[in-house]
């Protein structure tokens, strides 16, 4: 039986077969627990609203459109990187374009999470308590599913980053942030900045600083290549271009106030009407507490508490923990996006919290305490997934998605309303079902600010050319029907029909 410290360096990749085996049990591990709480959440994860009209269905839109011819960021607006859209085109073409392809791309993406995590865990020598720790938050450091396979991949390249980064190999760490650049270009940037300056500081100007530097970067280099000319070659230059630097994402951003201290986060880490129990059953409590560590030591680096951390952990654990903390910073100040959209790197906070329990040595009842913590976020989820078994249903016009049944009622009685008509749905997601001579428009997601101008010239023929137009009433006003760029298509119609989820609209008799 090994009896390592804590605090003992990292083992080495020359540690051989053992390391090896250690790395997959933990990662099967960590991937499993993520994989069995993404099965036990089906039908809430599974649901026919998520994947029909919201960010789910863009990735089976994305497919579509690009089947058809049409050029990302150019015919239709796309706010991601286009090799999300060749791993989706894979995934599709080999499993179909369905719900259930899309969650089980997920999940191999999430079991291959699972291995990162494990890595990072090794090489920050995270054990013991501090693991146990880890695993009781990874249901919130992970989500189940996410709303794209953008952000499955973006979390899986940038946790692997990390993990090499913390095992002394910012080579690789800077190779792997280069490809993530191509899946979404924004907190790779980030990370493969401070990657950048720390190369360059600890090479210097010195003799022979050009072959280092050409050393440590040649392996991004050849990926940024490597990338930009499979990108280019699918889709075009003028779309990699397009895509390459987040131009429509930050338009969307300005457009739709996000923001975390001032915009979308409020309402989550301060809703309407919230009691103290919202921090304590849902993950807004344990999210809080672990960014507010993470926060607090990064900006105190020189503190006695920061002191005491860093003392603990060697050169590449504490770049790596002093990078997790800046940028999950970048984040909450700068490209904090809807309300839920912590959910997209909770990660950063808990995996320093588990790094932080790890240099500190935190007392036992301390470290349970904060375990409890951790499961009883998960409260309100549980509630919901168990009553999603048996309060949902699903058919053959679902998709084989789990529906509510009054939303189904609203959906029944609007294939009623448009009486076998031309009709089309605004949808933001992805119908896997419809009845003949209804359609989608060609548009991946008309919320302001991502459609192109040649985009919405497909959307208002479309409009004019329908007999009936179905729209989604929760979207309000970033429901594309809302937008000035339609409004004389619109003026053609008048409402007919209106229920808890949808109205129909019936173009004017001349």
């Amino acid at each position: 039986m090994s009896h390592a410290h804590p605090h003992d360096p990292p083992q080495s990749d020359a540690a051989g077969a053992p390391t090896c085996r250690h790395l997959v049990r933990w990662g099967f591990i960590y991937g499993g627990i993520l994989v069995f709480l993404m099965l036990i959440q089906l039908p809430r994860l599974a649901d026919w609203a998520f994947f029909s009209f919201y960010d789910p269905g863009t990735a089976l839109k994305g497919d579509l459109l690009i089947s058809h011819g049409m050029r990302p960021a150019i015919d239709f607006g796309y706010t991601h990187g286009l090799a999300t859209l060749i791993f989706a085109h894979i995934g599709f073409a080999l499993l179909g374009r369905t719900a259930w392809a899309f969650l089980a791309m997920t999940a191999f993406l999430e079991l291959l999470m699972g291995l990162a995590i494990a890595r990072f865990a090794m090489q920050m020598n995270i054990r013991g308590g501090p693991r146990t720790f880890l695993i009781c938050a990874l249901p919130v450091a992970i989500m189940p599913c996410y709303l794209t396979l953008t952000h499955p991949l973006e979390a899986l390249l940038l946790l692997w980053a990390i993990a090499e980064q913390a095992g002394g190999h910012r080579q690789r760490a800077l190779a792997i942030c280069t490809a993530c650049l191509f899946v979404k270009p924004s907190m790779a940037y980030v990370l493969g900045f401070f990657l950048v300056v720390l190369t360059l500081r600890t090479v210097g100007i010195r003799k022979g600083a050009v072959r280092r530097l050409w050393r440590e970067f040649w392996p991004a280099m050849a990926v940024m290549a490597g990338m930009s000319l499979l990108c280019a070659g699918v889709f075009g230059l003028r779309s990699l271009l397009l895509t390459i630097v987040p131009i429509t994402g930050m338009k969307t951003y300005h457009d739709t106030h996000f923001g975390f201290l001032l915009g979308s986060g409020v309402h989550f880490w301060s809703p309407v009407g919230h009691s103290a129990a919202y921090y304590l059953i849902t993950p807004a409590g344990i999210w809080l507490f672990c960014a507010g560590v993470t926060i607090v030591l990064t900006l105190g680096y020189f503190s006695p508490p920061a002191r005491r951390v860093r003392s603990s952990l060697h050169a590449p654990q504490r770049e790596t923990a002093v990078c997790i903390g800046l940028m999950l910073l970048a984040f909450l100040l700068g490209f904090y996006g809807w309300v839920k959209s912590w959910e997209y790197y909770a990660y950063l906070p808990v995996l320093f919290t588990a790094v932080w329990l790890t240099a500190i040595k935190v007392k036992r009842r301390w470290l349970a305490a904060i375990c409890v913590f951790a499961v009883l976020s998960q409260s309100t989820h549980a509630v919901l997934s168990v009553w999603s078994w048996s309060g949902k249903l699903h058919n053959r016009q679902t998709g084989g998605l789990w529906i509510y049944p009054i939303q189904y009622q609203d959906w029944q009685a609007v294939q009623k309303a448009t009486g076998g008509k031309r009709t089309l749905v605004l949808s933001n997601g992805f119908l896997l079902w419809m009845p003949p001579h209804w359609h989608m428009p060609q548009s991946w997601f008309p919320e302001p600010g991502i459609p192109t101008p040649l985009e919405f010239k497909h959307i208002n023929n479309e409009i004019l050319a329908a007999r009936r137009v179905v729209t989604w009433n929760a979207y309000g006003r970033k429901d594309v029907w809302n937008n000035p760029a339609v409004a004389q298509a619109k003026a053609r119609f008048k409402k007919v029909w209106t229920g808890n989820y949808f109205t129909v609209w019936a173009r004017h008799k001349r």
